[in-house]
């Protein structure tokens, strides 16, 4: 009967398919679907060309080779017009058939023979192939495109009459994109004005403007070669539109005469006095320079924490990207809500230079801020209860430290039990129960025994130190974690950010009762007995992480993320200078704790790919680790081990279920963790009606040991047969965007389960004579990668 209803589902499934690739009942007589947009290249290449984007018409949305919106609004036709039905299916979650308009064609051709021209090819011919299917009434077109030879630069020459500006320009042009022999394109000329005019900004030269940056091209028509000249107007300026009279401006470099801070503008608008402090300050041995300061009272932050946040320095050239940094720098102490930078000509020159005053205004933030979270959630299926509170102290002593206390409470039913006593919490249907306390503080310098110019300013430093307890109460054991950091945090520029912790500390004591000490003794697997023993960890560890996503940005985007740690090292050198005690197996003490020692290494990489105007997304994933342990510890701590599965993994398996490789141990009576872990991920996500999105999905992965293991047979990581052993889902989910949160939910099937005996693998049904379809559900917060 069970497989009858698959059956008939299944059938429906398909049919659906079918009928949303061409959605032609509301169709009118002599009309077709637009299908499809596509070009072809012949004889030749076109090099970095975007030609899709330039298609006049567009065509519905899709979801890979389907148009279920087109075929929501055809249903949505049956109702009557204007009922709720109709309304629903056809407005709100539907979409009217785009018919094919053969007016466009032409104009696509001309956007697409202009994009060509604008990359250097001005001989390219084009022409459309129209095809049309008249009985399933749809059309598509394909433009073929012949681009012929294209234009090159054959030269260069410069017409700058200014004298300094051409001495900054020649001295730069070793980075121009410019080059003979490279194809004349009218987009890289755009982006080699963009780079002169930030070039000369950097520079001092304070009204300089693009606009004034003009190329004068001579072609020569039988040799496809291009002459160009680069040209370089002076500044003008009119004073209002009815003024004809021009005004030429002098390109000449701007140094800032006097810099102001206000540090609070609120106490200035206040009608209160007045006061002007001067603070001098030397940034770079250069000798000391002057701020002032304009304030009513008593500085609430301290002066030269404000100062070392700024690029921007009396008796210095202007620099554009100065003032972009100090706008950073300032943002990044988390002090202050309001940042605003003036800058004034004060139509004065000194020695040939222009001269510029400039005022900082800042506004602060509350010195103190009270969070309150609470969350119901879902950790790979088990459903649990968590309350945070937070005190965030700002400025909290005047050298703008940020102080975070977070105190947090959790409830939770964990399936991962070995014993039949009764839970011990408040609230019986949950049998864990955690607290713990969590505070760090942040300071916005490089905390170190340095001079303060020896790292880079633009680096934006921070230290941190975190310090935090956490309790654990399970059927099985108890768990007290104390755990501490001190590290630093930089960003090298607006992608690109580094975390480095000279020192982490991990201290792990555990509390198992008898029976679960009896369920331990008996395993003879020592990364088992490792797991749920006491330890320390002494490690230390650097992270990487780039990010070149923008806002509202509709181009495919990356994220990478890496992270090395060590664990005791050095520590285990100076335990055996100092003699320290060691056990049977060789491990070090420190107090009554050994401590571990093992390298580990993580990367994880997600690339975007926004389609369809950005109203879809496909999005790829691969994430990696691998964990090594060292000298006498006999597996990697089991914090840091790895896991697979749950609603931001192998969403087909519950989390800690899975593994090590092909072995499973058929119960959870631990959680399955391994050394090495292969996670690759493929999610499309699109919209269903506003706020509400539709996921289709797919991950592939498993965790493996190092070395084999007579207890967890199949475990481990071979080249030759890895492959064979990982695991694949597939899946759907619904994401409901509150714009502040995301909350999403998830169906995922196994369809490959690695343990199962080779040959019966590809099944999304469990083994046994009451087999059945597996089904996975998970409910979480944001999405899953």
């Amino acid at each position: 009967m069970k497989r009858l209803v698959f059956r008939i589902f299944g059938a429906l499934i398909l049919i659906l398919g079918m009928v949303s690739c061409y959605p032609t009942r509301n169709v009118p007589a002599d009309s077709y679907l637009y299908t499809r947009n596509s070009y072809k290249i012949k004889k030749g290449k076109i090099e970095s060309h975007n030609i899709s984007s330039y298609f006049k018409q567009k065509t519905n949305s899709k979801i890979l080779i389907i148009r279920p919106y087109t075929w929501f609004y055809d249903i949505g036709t049956i109702f009557k017009d204007s009922s709720k039905l109709f309304n629903f299916f056809t407005k709100t979650i539907g979409e009217a058939p785009i018919l094919y308009d053969s007016s466009l064609v032409n104009p696509t051709m001309e956007n697409i023979n202009q994009h060509l021209k604008n990359l250097g090819y001005y001989n390219a011919d084009i022409y459309a192939r129209i095809i049309k299917k008249k009985y399933i009434k749809t059309a598509r077109v394909q433009y073929v495109i012949v681009p012929n030879e294209p234009y090159r630069i054959n030269k260069f020459d410069f017409d700058i009459e200014n004298r300094i500006v051409k001495s900054f320009v020649l001295a730069d042009w070793g980075r121009s994109l410019l080059d003979t022999g490279m194809i004349f394109s009218i987009s890289v000329l755009e982006q080699e004005r963009s780079r002169i005019s930030s070039q000369l900004r950097n520079e001092g030269f304070y009204y300089f403007n693009k606009s004034q940056i003009s190329f004068i091209a001579d072609t020569n028509l039988n040799s496809h070669r291009v002459n160009v000249t680069l040209k370089i107007d002076e500044q003008e300026e009119r004073k209002n539109l009815e003024d004809t009279t021009i005004k030429y401006i002098k390109d000449i470099q701007y140094k800032y005469k006097k810099i102001y801070i206000i540090p609070e503008v609120s106490d200035i608008t206040s009608g209160e006095n007045i006061d002007t402090t001067k603070f001098s300050y030397d940034y770079d041995h250069r000798g000391m320079v002057d701020y002032y300061f304009i304030h009513t009272k008593e500085l609430a932050v301290n002066p030269k924490t404000i100062l070392q946040t700024l690029f921007i320095k009396p008796n210095r050239f202007y620099k554009n990207k100065d003032v972009s940094q100090t706008y950073r720098a300032l943002n990044n102490l988390s002090i202050y809500k309001y940042v605003n930078i003036n800058i004034h000509d004060l139509h004065q020159e000194i020695d040939g230079f222009g001269q510029l005053e400039c005022y900082i205004r800042l506004s602060k933030m509350a010195k103190y801020d009270i969070v309150s979270n609470s969350e119901v959630k879902n950790t790979a299926g088990e459903l649990g209860l968590e309350q945070n509170f937070g005190l965030v102290s700002r400025n909290t002593f005047k050298n703008g430290e940020v102080l975070r206390v977070n105190i947090r409470g959790a409830l939770e039913v964990q399936s991962v039990t070995n014993s039949d006593n009764p839970p011990n919490t408040i609230l019986k249907i949950f049998n864990t129960f955690e607290a713990g306390i969590n505070t760090s503080l942040e300071i916005p310098r490089f905390f170190a025994p340095v001079r303060r110019n020896f790292f880079s300013r633009y680096f934006t430093p921070k230290t941190i130190f975190n310090l935090g307890y956490n309790y654990q109460d399970r059927p099985d054991y108890t768990r007290r974690i104390i755990n501490g950091t001190f590290g630093y945090k930089w960003i090298s520029n607006t992608r690109t950010s580094h975390i480095l912790n000279p020192v982490e500390l991990s201290s792990v004591k555990i509390f198992p009762t008898p029976e679960f000490q009896e369920t331990i003794d008996a395993y003879e697997d020592p990364r088992i007995k490792y797991s749920y023993q006491d330890h320390l960890v002494l490690g230390m560890s650097y992270s990487y992480l780039f990010n070149n996503k923008k806002v509202n940005n509709r181009r495919p985007f990356k994220f990478f993320f890496s992270k090395i740690e060590l664990g005791g090292i050095p520590y285990s050198f100076f335990s055996s200078v100092v003699g320290n005690h060691r056990d049977s197996i060789g491990q070090y003490f420190i107090g009554d704790l050994p401590y571990t020692q093992f390298a580990r290494a993580e990367i994880d990489f997600r690339y975007n790919i926004p389609t369809n105007n950005g109203n879809t997304m496909h999005v790829f994933r691969i994430n990696l680790g691998a964990g090594v342990p060292l000298g006498s510890s006999v597996a990697i701590p089991f914090e840091k081990s790895f896991y697979i599965g749950g609603a931001n993994s192998l969403r087909g398996w519950t989390i800690g279920t899975l593994g090590p490789g092909s072995f499973n141990s058929g119960s959870t009576s631990f959680e399955v963790t391994g050394d090495i872990k292969i996670e690759m991920n493929y999610e499309f996500r699109f919209p269903i009606s506003k706020p509400l999105m539709g996921a289709i999905f797919t991950d592939v992965g498993n965790v493996f040991l190092i070395n084999k293991s007579e207890s967890m047979p199949g475990g481990e990581f071979k080249i030759n047969d890895f492959y064979t052993k990982l695991a694949v889902d597939v899946g759907y989910g619904l994401r409901y965007d509150m714009n502040f949160l995301i909350i999403r939910f998830d169906i995922a099937h196994p369809i490959y389960q690695p343990y199962f005996p080779a040959g019966d693998r590809w099944t999304m049904r469990s083994q046994g004579t009451n087999s059945h379809i597996l089904i996975a559900y998970n409910f979480a917060i944001g999405y899953p990668f």
